[in-house]
């Protein structure tokens, strides 16, 4: 795959969410391409945090709290954008559809600019912290389940004892890859279920708070008055919803996914599908890692690329 393969190919652009974070995540970027500085350093003055440093030098454990890591993966996400703009130079077109999975989704926005930067970092920042002020009220846990289908997952979240709490299917990755999320202790009696299943992968998504589950009721409701009245302009292109994997680029339809988002699953899979119809076969992934690009490698149809992974984005996308 070459810049000059890009230049001439309808593709999406697709953003991680949170658990996406590395350390390192943006050393290269900030090292090679100085409009992810600017980026980064524009994010730093939104959120009034150290989003260079923690994206470039940050430690595990620095990487680990919501209100660090969310802002972080989003910075990311929108650097390594801005990086393939400018590696692509004259060549670059803009994607024919843009998608965000969960928290990628605000990334998502700002790239097709229905949300201004600022304002997305802010309200990334806000919601991260009060979605860490609620798990430290009610311990959280999500986990990746792969190799079993939603019916069975269903069912053990029902039949999960109600003395441990709620757990709930929170992401659609995959006909046969899903998220559990909920109270720590319910999401952990599901996930023991499906690891003496045979040929399940069963692994803790480093998040440490209830996405995407009936837990983050009372963070939808205080981020409700934000999500009403922030400004939301016409998307430049289709933008896939969270809530039901649909491409739209109607402002109302937009903002009532923003509205509900933390309460219901990702349909991300049904997104994959949908890009798939639109006749594109070419997804970028702007990292961190390459989470888009596996979970888009479930469809033949795709040929998807990690942008911020191991390698420097001019040795993914040569010049030529």
């Amino acid at each position: 795959m070459t810049v000059q393969t890009i230049g001439e190919s309808r593709y999406a652009l697709a953003f991680p969410g949170a658990g996406s974070q590395l350390p390192g995540m943006a050393y290269r970027l900030v090292r090679d391409h100085p409009v992810a500085r600017e980026v980064l350093a524009r994010a730093d003055e939104a959120t009034g945090l150290s989003l260079t440093r923690l994206c470039t030098d940050g430690t595990p454990a620095e990487l680990r709290p919501p209100e660090l890591s969310h802002p972080a993966v989003v910075a990311t996400g929108l650097a390594c954008a801005a990086a393939l703009r400018a590696h692509l130079g004259a060549r670059w077109a803009p994607p024919a559809l843009v998608g965000g999975h969960s928290l990628g989704h605000f990334a998502a926005l700002v790239e097709a600019g229905v949300l201004g930067f600022a304002d997305a970092l802010r309200l990334v920042s806000e919601r991260a912290r009060l979605m860490g002020e609620q798990a430290r009220v009610r311990p959280a846990l999500m986990t990746s389940v792969s190799g079993l289908p939603p019916d069975i997952v269903t069912g053990w979240c029902a039949d999960c004892p109600p003395d441990l709490g709620q757990a709930v299917i929170a992401c659609y990755n995959g006909p046969r890859h899903l998220v559990v999320s909920g109270d720590a202790n319910a999401v952990r009696w599901v996930a023991d279920r499906a690891a003496d299943t045979p040929d399940v992968r069963v692994t803790e998504v480093a998040t440490g708070v209830a996405s995407h589950s009936p837990l983050m009721a009372p963070v939808q409701k205080q981020l409700r008055p934000m999500l009403a009245t922030v400004r939301l302009a016409p998307p430049s292109g289709p933008v896939l919803l969270n809530s039901d994997g649909r491409p739209t680029a109607d402002v109302d339809a937009l903002r009532a996914d923003l509205l509900c988002q933390l309460e219901v699953p990702v349909r991300w899979h049904t997104a994959l599908r949908a890009v798939v119809r639109s006749g594109i076969r070419l997804l970028l992934d702007t990292g961190p890692g390459q989470v888009m690009a596996k979970t888009a490698r479930r469809h033949p149809e795709l040929t998807p690329l990690a942008l911020n992974a191991m390698e420097p984005l001019k040795a993914v996308l040569p010049l030529g």
